[in-house]
């Protein structure tokens, strides 16, 4: 796990307030109604360019994928056109099994935040998506 961009995700998100644990990344309408969702880089880059454009959102993975690509130190893949949750685990050095934790909101339970990975899935916010991500960086949440 690389701490340092776990935090680096954590303010993207924060400064945002943008976080939706429905979508890798999509576009949001008025009422903040998730549409146009995206799932790989190439989508990612054409369809919403990064998600630090006004009016989109995305999950954790989702925020992950936008620094990998904006990083130019951190190599995206061979493919031009990986899955999202392949660049974010990659991008934040995570095994398989964290980070579906991470990203199917299980970190969100470990965290005391919800009862239920479920639960995280539709209620999580940008501020406890932020806060588990910092939480997992300092070691005070385990993967």
């Amino acid at each position: 796990m690389n701490p340092e961009r776990m935090r680096a995700v954590a303010d993207a998100i924060e400064e945002s307030g943008r976080f939706n644990y429905s979508a890798w990344a999509a576009h949001l309408n008025i009422d903040d109604h998730v549409y146009g969702s995206v799932s790989t880089s190439k989508e990612l880059r054409e369809d919403i360019g990064t998600l630090r454009k006004c009016g989109t959102t995305g999950c954790i993975a989702g925020w992950a994928a936008t620094l990998a690509l904006e990083d130019k130190t951190h190599f995206v893949g061979r493919r031009r056109n990986a899955m999202i949750s392949d660049v974010a685990q990659s991008y934040l050095g995570l095994g398989d099994h964290e980070a579906f934790r991470l990203f199917h909101g299980e970190a969100m339970v470990k965290a005391g935040f919800y009862e239920t990975g479920s639960d995280a899935m539709e209620k999580a916010t940008a501020i406890e998506a932020a806060k588990v991500l910092r939480m997992i960086a300092d070691g005070e949440v385990e993967l």
